[in-house]
């Protein structure tokens, strides 16, 4: 059985972290960092879950576009890799691979595509999504965003559905950020996935707020 993802400290320690990799984060591509009351909300249920011994172990941000779920995928990216920097690199082949890789829904199409027809210039993306079906924290960003199901050489491919069933039956964490609501998921995709969606994610509602990326600074 995989251990559950969780990180070794308080609530209250994980959200101060996590705001501080946000504001990071926001301020590397140089924007302003913006942050209203709910957005801290969503930051303090994140790091409950972060640190809580649900049996879930998946996160599901899901809302309206430019809120910061994207932000808080690659700001829980870096405070991972920060706090494991001392740590020695694992092997690949080791499972579930130590380590957290963020792909976007359209690249895991591309990626889904080599690995099915795998040539030699397409090693690359071959390796890259193996890995990605064995890495311990997966981040797949703007799902809904890729065709369901697309055709390739002739054969069906349905990338999203293909990898979080996999790691769904491997109980492997997976973060998931997407502008469809929880309910959407089964229109979008089947009704199979959305069961297993509301098994393996705890569910973060961004819900219809204002974009984060147009709110003016708080004083």
């Amino acid at each position: 059985m995989v251990t559950r993802f969780r990180l070794p400290y308080t609530a209250k320690q994980v959200y101060t972290m996590l705001y501080e990799a946000c504001h990071a984060e926001v301020e590397h591509r140089r924007r302003t960092f913006n942050v209203t009351d709910e957005y801290k909300q969503h930051l303090w249920d994140i790091a409950q879950w972060l640190t809580s011994t649900s049996s879930t172990f998946g996160l599901f941000l899901c809302g309206g576009a430019g809120n910061g779920k994207t932000t808080i995928l690659r700001a829980l990216q870096n405070l991972v890799n920060f706090l494991r920097s001392d740590e020695y690199s694992h092997r690949d082949d080791e499972y579930p691979v130590r380590g957290y890789m963020i792909v976007s829904a359209k690249e895991l199409v591309l990626l889904a595509k080599a690995y099915n027809n795998p040539t030699r210039e397409n090693e690359s993306d071959v390796y890259k999504y193996k890995r990605l079906r064995k890495i311990e924290i997966l981040a797949i960003d703007d799902l809904g965003t890729e065709p369901r199901e697309s055709i390739h050489y002739g054969d069906f491919v349905t990338a999203a559905i293909d990898i979080l069933s996999h790691r769904y039956e491997e109980q492997l964490c997976t973060l998931v950020t997407s502008n469809l609501s929880a309910s959407e998921i089964a229109t979008y995709y089947d009704e199979r996935i959305a069961d297993r969606f509301r098994e393996m994610m705890h569910i973060v509602n961004f819900g219809s707020e204002q974009s984060y990326r147009k709110l003016t600074t708080k004083k």
